[in-house]
């Protein structure tokens, strides 16, 4: 199975660079600039689903909460309609303290970030400790040529508490932001406005307690009416009733 799933990778690899070459040029540069923790394949999951989600012209805006360097964030906008909105939502500094329905993986790794003891990708200075990070991300979009404005991308600093608020449909969510009470914000504030096959792309489900516990408690009443697709990271995607019914 691992051997296919390489084959499987590899060849979605050629497909993508064959049709869409400035995509894979923009997930191979911000991976070597050290932009993102998402592996290729990760990121090629993102970019799959929103050239699916432009070839049907499925309307609704795209999120992202966490960005961390931007790396992710500026994949998304690589592969989206310039004129479809992109709002990305970060504190743009110092990720805000677990609480106590976080593990203690999560409250462990918090006190290295307090300590100054984190590292960021390949050893760089960790986001969090970075000056004006909102600026840095706003130049990068720059960078790889998708200048905010001229591709409705909205950089929103703030809590999610104070900043998240979702007034029309939602086609897709990736939400990277780690921690129980921060993944419940977002999940309580943007599901309710995901459309018919939208998705929640689940960036630290496998990865920190509070994270997974915060999706399962959410969705503990709500598993008719989603698929659930484990891939590099957790993808939930909302059913019709038509699809619920069969």
């Amino acid at each position: 199975m691992q051997l296919v799933y390489k084959v499987q990778q590899r060849l979605r690899l050629v497909r993508l660079l064959l049709l869409h070459p400035q995509i894979i040029r923009t997930i191979l540069a911000v991976r070597r600039k050290h932009l993102t923790y998402l592996r290729i394949e990760d990121l090629c999951d993102l970019v799959d689903l929103v050239l699916s989600y432009e070839r049907r012209g499925t309307p609704g805006i795209m999120l992202e909460t966490g960005c961390a360097a931007g790396g992710s964030a500026i994949t998304l906008a690589s592969a989206k309609n310039p004129q479809r909105s992109l709002f990305v939502y970060d504190v743009f500094g110092m990720i805000p303290p677990p609480s106590s329905k976080d593990g203690v993986d999560v409250h462990e790794r918090y006190q290295k970030i307090l300590d100054g003891q984190s590292h960021g990708i390949s050893g760089t200075m960790y986001y969090g400790y970075q000056s004006d990070l909102y600026a840095q991300v706003q130049q990068r979009f720059a960078d790889f040529g998708y200048p905010v404005t001229d591709h409705h991308v909205h950089l929103v600093k703030g809590l999610y508490e104070d900043t998240l608020v979702i007034d029309q449909p939602v086609l897709l969510a990736h939400i990277d932001c780690d921690w129980y009470d921060s993944v419940m914000t977002c999940l309580q504030a943007i599901e309710p406005y995901l459309v018919i096959g939208g998705t929640l792309v689940i960036d630290d489900y496998y990865n920190w307690s509070g994270c997974k516990l915060a999706v399962d408690d959410y969705f503990a009443n709500k598993q008719m009416s989603y698929t659930f697709l484990k891939r590099g990271r957790l993808h939930i995607t909302k059913r019709s009733a038509q699809a619920i019914r069969s």
